[in-house]
């Protein structure tokens, strides 16, 4: 849209000009004259041509969408939080550890009543105008937060113009018979809620263990477990990193962290940086070692949240 505007203008400049240049019926004195205020004049429009590409192109760049709403209940600890919970809040980030882009404080909307209701600012192009605001297919965290951290959350890719969408965090969760281990997961993996977390299932891994690493406890190649192979000259650690999701994780997330030692024996484990407090999105998590260190030992931790 923008090149033809701009070609549009030149034509007519051009026409403008060689009508100009091509008038021979004035009188001789009187060309240098006309011909200084024909090229002022064409002077103007090529400056107000300029101008307006650069308006044209700062409006394309900061043209605001209808904002996508997310809306939704709230449980922590099984139970449902309200608006008197003015110390929950739910916040849009780019990045899980960085700044909201948009936050919702729990009993903010009289209007929304025990839900809460975020609204994305959207956007149609970059440059952002609005630097808190996304673009249709952007994916965000959506974070639940209280006074002890961040208690709950999950990844939204942004929808179209005016999108509306529901995003409950959390459920109750029976656990009729007080393990720590939803009834729902124990019967679809176990059959029934008699084992107990410490059962030692198929795959040589307690029950508890299963459900919270997110293996099968039936099948014995399903395991939590640490890799390390050769990459080159050097080592390369790795492991799978789950999804919370399915039967017993609702309102869950899974988070990792690979740990080292150079002395396993002393129980002194240490966080590798930028390998700490990972979410668990069904992808494969890679270390390096620098091949300047000395031997070390190095182990996965996983847990819910």
């Amino acid at each position: 849209m923008i090149r033809h505007t701009y070609a549009f203008l030149v034509m007519n400049v051009c026409s403008r000009k060689t009508g100009v240049t091509g008038a021979v019926s004035q009188p001789v004195n009187e060309r240098p004259a006309n011909l200084f205020a024909h090229s002022a004049a064409i002077r103007l429009i090529r400056t107000a041509v300029a101008l307006l590409l650069l308006v044209r192109v700062a409006l394309r760049a900061g043209v605001p969408e209808p904002d996508n709403v997310l809306y939704g209940t709230i449980t922590l600890d099984n139970q449902p939080v309200t608006a008197n919970r003015t110390d929950v809040v739910v916040e849009a980030r780019r990045l899980i550890g960085g700044p909201a882009i948009a936050r919702y404080p729990m009993g903010s909307s009289a209007q929304a009543g025990n839900f809460y209701s975020l609204r994305v600012s959207l956007e149609s192009a970059q440059p952002l105008f609005d630097p808190n605001a996304s673009l249709v297919g952007d994916s965000l965290f959506i974070v639940v937060l209280d006074g002890s951290g961040i208690r709950s959350q999950s990844i939204y890719t942004v929808g179209d113009r005016g999108a509306v969408q529901r995003l409950d965090f959390g459920a109750a969760v029976l656990d009729g018979d007080g393990d720590g281990l939803p009834d729902a997961w124990e019967r679809l993996h176990l059959g029934s809620t008699s084992p107990t977390p410490n059962s030692i299932n198929a795959n040589g891994q307690t029950t508890l263990q299963n459900y919270i690493a997110g293996t099968n406890p039936n099948d014995t190649n399903s395991l939590f477990r640490v890799a390390v192979s050769a990459s080159g000259a050097n080592a390369l650690v790795s492991f799978q990193a789950l999804r919370a999701e399915g039967t017993g994780y609702e309102g869950l997330s899974r988070y990792y962290s690979l740990e080292y030692s150079t002395n396993a024996g002393a129980g002194l484990w240490l966080g590798l940086n930028n390998s700490t407090n990972l979410l668990g999105n069904n992808q494969t998590i890679t270390y390096q070692p620098p091949g300047t260190n000395g031997p070390a030992f190095y182990r996965g931790r996983v847990w819910l949240q």
